[in-house]
């Protein structure tokens, strides 16, 4: 039996000078409180352990930005190398210029890039192109859609007023209906529409775009010269090198980048069409950590490897090998089963079940056998992970289902 002792004591020590103790998404209260670590001391690939000595097969990647795995030695060379001549500083260095080219190269859409820390300062930035260029204030989204903490779309409103939220127009993802209704109301309003290529909050199975429903956005959009942004956030360089929305054969007008792109490095990116260039230029967007070059340099070399390994084609053929194991484990002991979202960014939870009890149990029970998922959120698969690592994660959910069905049916 695993303990979590000194997980348990930092935090205890943390709830005294800081608020809430660990706040936001990585809280131990979001993931099976008292049977789950709180926090980490090493990692490496796809693994880490946690202050405890406990290891885990890894699959939440950070919360997404592992693509390469953890401590990465291309990449965290690369980040030395420049870490020794100068990290910030008074100006921008070429890496700035290196990667925004790198970008333009890969991303079909892409005309110009520019860079933040978070994906909260692309999104905000986005949205604020869209409304510079068309001259409008509103902007679509998704009814409880993720793009960052931003007072505009956070789903957490403590704190935000109403006259923040006033320009964003919800409607439920994939409602094509709804979405016709809204522009025939506002068509004159519309700045931009802003999605993630599917959906993916917390709390809820993903959702692939429907047949159609991407193609109408684009469409809607050219019709009424509103501008189309893709929040690549989350998903971005874990379906296609060129953004997830080229799995679909959609392009928008701009999309934003981040988790992924440095590899852990804190780093951000938005990229967009050249008619939109001229706007973006106008859009006051600055930090004094923004232009960073050791979060570009680790960049610049994520990118490199991705593309030198076949890194998305690798996560997908073990995105699928997981997926298959899992679900046959789960006919095999009687458990009806979601599983979605692509085979890269998976999320798992058990059909019909009203408070999460079950799928609190069975990552439990994978925790106790060294394989990290989230109850709530989804998982994500990185080119860390090798067939061996799939071997022995589907050793542990066989048994956290044959748990699942011994304690709850």
């Amino acid at each position: 039996m695993r303990t979590f002792d000194k997980s348990y004591s930092l935090l205890d020590r943390a709830s005294k000078v800081v608020p809430g103790g660990i706040p936001g998404h990585q809280s131990p209260t979001l993931l099976v409180f008292g049977s789950s670590p709180c926090y980490v001391e090493r990692a490496e690939g796809a693994r880490f352990w946690d202050i405890d000595g406990n290891e885990y097969i890894d699959y939440m990647c950070a919360y997404g930005p592992m693509v390469l795995g953890y401590n990465h030695p291309k990449v965290e060379q690369a980040a030395r190398a420049q870490g020794q001549m100068c990290d910030t500083g008074n100006l921008p260095t070429q890496r700035y210029v290196e990667l925004a080219e790198r970008l333009v190269g890969i991303v079909p859409i892409a005309d110009w890039a520019i860079f933040g820390k978070n994906g909260s300062d692309v999104t905000t930035y986005a949205c604020r192109v869209a409304r510079a260029h068309t001259g409008r204030n509103k902007i679509i989204m998704a009814e409880g859609s993720y793009h960052g903490i931003g007072a505009w779309c956070t789903p957490f409103e403590t704190g935000i007023t109403p006259e923040e939220r006033v320009n964003m127009l919800p409607f439920q993802y994939n409602d094509t209906e709804e979405f016709k209704r809204l522009l025939e109301a506002n068509s004159q309003e519309i700045a931009g529409v802003i999605l993630t290529p599917f959906r993916h909050e917390a709390f809820h199975d993903s959702e692939m775009p429907a047949p159609g429903f991407l193609e109408t956005v684009r469409k809607t959009c050219d019709d009424i010269g509103a501008v189309f942004v893709v929040d690549d956030v989350r998903a971005g360089f874990r379906m296609h090198m060129g953004g997830s929305l080229e799995s679909f054969g959609v392009k928008p007008d701009l999309i934003c980048f981040s988790k992924a792109l440095g590899n852990g490095h804190p780093i951000s990116a938005c990229v967009g069409k050249d008619g939109l260039k001229d706007a973006a230029s106008q859009v006051f967007f600055t930090g004094s950590f923004f232009s960073a070059a050791v979060p570009m340099a680790a960049a610049l070399a994520t990118l490199d490897e991705m593309e030198a390994i076949g890194s998305v084609d690798l996560m997908y053929e073990r995105g699928e090998m997981l997926k298959d194991g899992m679900l046959d484990q789960a006919d095999e002991h009687g458990q009806e089963v979601n599983y979605s979202g692509p085979v890269t960014i998976p999320f798992m939870t058990f059909a019909g079940e009203d408070g999460w009890e079950k799928s609190k149990l069975f990552c439990k029970e994978c925790y106790d056998r060294g394989v990290f998922f989230h109850p709530f959120h989804n998982w994500f698969i990185s080119a860390a992970h090798t067939e061996e690592d799939i071997k022995k994660t589907l050793e542990a959910t066989n048994a956290a289902f044959k748990r699942v069905k011994q304690e709850m049916g």
